[in-house]
């Protein structure tokens, strides 16, 4: 009985998916990120909202009744894309997935969804506080909270650690990262209105063409069906977008820690030392 507990415990120990959620649980900054977001989820006003949000971000993948899961040369072919692969059901894990490539996008460690998270909401509610003073601007506030945590949930599922530490590239669906459009999906299976939907479409870009594009792909895998696009472009939807720019300056310094720092699962160890200074890297070549 010893024997089998410890080969249970090597195999634990030896999960991507596991050792991933304990190095973002030892991560100070990363961990304090999810938690804070599960706070803002929490305190949501509106029940329904507040129901859904919190339900993605517990289970933060596809649901199981997506049409393309039972369709999925259909969908192929509805989307254009024979290469069209979805992320196995019932697998992802918002604590400990990345925001990011980890080789070349930005956030690629366990724990950097919850970071790139919460800055980009942040960001929103000073966007919004702006918009407010210099503008008498109402913005809806549950909104824009659901639409940041929603729109980036889905790369749990779209960005698996590996047994190498390693995670990405994300494959693309209707010219978007995979979580966008699938996070979409999630949206419509969840019921979530129809305004709402676009704004969270609205983070990669304001224009209503590619939110468009992005629906409709998201409806196919969702119900087999395209959608027709609401036209409304809103307030809430231009300060998702803005709000969502963490990037750049992110991507800077996560490639340049990249450069320096170990590989596989030792640079995340390395964190525990150099994460609180992980955007200084940003200021020298």
């Amino acid at each position: 009985m010893a024997k089998i507990t410890l080969l249970i415990m090597l195999a634990a120990a030896q999960d991507p998916a596991i050792r991933a959620r304990e190095v973002a649980a030892k991560l100070p900054f990363a961990y304090r990120a999810y938690l804070e977001v599960r706070r803002e989820a929490a305190a949501i006003g509106d029940p329904a909202l507040r129901a859904a949000v919190e339900a993605q971000v517990l289970a933060p993948w596809l649901p199981q009744q997506a049409w393309a899961y039972g369709h999925p040369a259909e969908a192929r072919k509805l989307l254009g894309d024979p290469r069209l692969e979805l992320p196995p059901p019932k697998r992802g894990d918002f604590l400990a997935a990345p925001g990011g490539g980890c080789e070349n996008g930005h956030h690629g460690y366990p724990g950097g969804l919850s970071v790139h998270t919460l800055a980009t909401l942040r960001h929103a509610r000073a966007l919004a506080d702006d918009y407010r003073h210099v503008y008498a601007v109402d913005v809806h506030a549950d909104q824009l909270t659901t639409a940041v945590i929603w729109q980036g949930a889905l790369m749990a599922a779209t960005l698996p650690f590996r047994a190498d530490g390693s995670c990405g590239p994300e494959a693309e669906i209707a010219g978007a990262p995979a979580h966008h459009v699938l996070g979409l999906a999630a949206g419509i299976l969840r019921h979530l209105p129809d305004d709402l939907l676009y704004v969270i479409a609205a983070a990669p870009s304001p224009d209503p063409s590619r939110i468009c594009s992005w629906l409709s792909a998201a409806s196919v895998i969702a119900e087999g069906r395209t959608m027709t696009c609401p036209q409304r472009q809103t307030v809430e939807a231009f300060i998702h977008h803005f709000a969502d720019s963490d990037g750049p300056l992110t991507t800077l310094s996560w490639s340049r820690y990249v450069a320096r720092a170990p590989k596989g699962w030792a640079r995340y160890d390395a964190l525990l030392q150099d994460g609180n200074d992980l955007l200084l890297f940003s200021r020298s070549p």
